[in-house]
């Protein structure tokens, strides 16, 4: 039977075998994690089935659980709605496939609160192997969440042991002061169980503090992941390089808009402490 574990998101940000070769193994960008893609079309409901026996329909189209609401997904983008269920293929192990239900407890115009279920399921008769609750996960707060997505890049942690990401991408609804962030989180599989081993890293910020048509100021920080070898330890270490863009604009003597723009990079090095890898703080997402 799948273990089943949860997660207090408040608590979740104080969780924190040589084998490579001296070469950084991988480098794990926004575009060969993502794809934008969902897999879930058309299974949807099979899989809930398999998941959740008791949910109920209800009129909507939506299901029911414990007093959540599931929503089924009807597109293959993860785009489109935040709180359907999203699926992957594993690639690397493609005997198992991922999933993410969303399990949301109130949705309105002005305030959505629920959680997340991870599933790893079998892909051929759906069985669920591993689970992990997330509670609050899809609670808005000043900003909405916009995006759920599956991260199947190759975080190979050790020989035989790979983990995979979740990313939630949240924005700012003011135009005078855009904000947009996308935050990763890895899981590994360990016995019946999921363990987080990388707790909140912010890999993608963008904000802002303009007067609408032209003067103002933007920064914009994307952060990459790599698997490197440890010097320390059979797991991998993660180096994340960092690169900042900020910009200043200001009304020239003709009137045209211009900009001054200065890049900065930076690298990190996560280590593996024995049961995930401690992020900097000034990595986090500040809630």
């Amino acid at each position: 039977m799948a273990g089943l574990l949860r997660i207090n998101m408040k608590r979740f940000s104080n969780i924190r075998t040589l084998f490579f070769a001296p070469v950084v193994l991988i480098g794990l960008g926004a575009p060969a994690a993502l794809a934008g893609q969902n897999e879930c079309v058309g299974r949807a409901a099979d899989i809930i089935r398999h998941a959740y026996p008791s949910a109920t329909n209800a009129d909507d189209g939506t299901l029911l659980f414990e007093g959540a609401t599931i929503t089924l997904s009807k597109s293959d983008s993860v785009d489109d709605d935040p709180h359907a269920v999203i699926c992957r293929a594993w690639p690397a192990q493609p005997q198992l496939t991922l999933i993410a239900v969303p399990l949301m407890t109130e949705q309105s115009d002005s305030e959505n609160e629920g959680g997340i279920e991870l599933l790893v399921v079998d892909s051929t008769n759906l069985q669920v192997r591993q689970r992990l609750r997330l509670d609050g996960f899809m609670s808005d707060d000043a900003f909405r969440v916009r995006s759920v997505a599956l991260d199947t890049a190759r975080y190979q942690l050790a020989p035989k042991r790979t983990a995979f990401g979740l990313r939630v991408s949240r924005e700012g609804s003011s135009r005078a002061n855009p904000f947009g962030e996308t935050t990763l989180w890895l899981f590994a599989i360990e016995g019946d169980g999921l363990k987080p081993i990388l707790d909140n890293v912010v890999v993608r910020e963008s904000h802002g503090e303009w007067d609408t048509v032209c003067a103002g100021e933007f920064s914009e920080t994307t952060r990459t992941l790599s698997m490197v070898p440890s010097a320390k330890d059979t797991v991998a270490d993660i180096i994340v390089t960092e690169k900042t863009t900020t910009s200043v604009n200001r009304v020239g003597t003709d009137n045209d808009c211009n900009s001054e723009d200065k890049t900065t990079i930076r690298k990190h090095r996560l280590r593996y402490d024995g049961s995930g890898y401690g992020v900097p703080k000034d990595l986090k997402r500040v809630d």
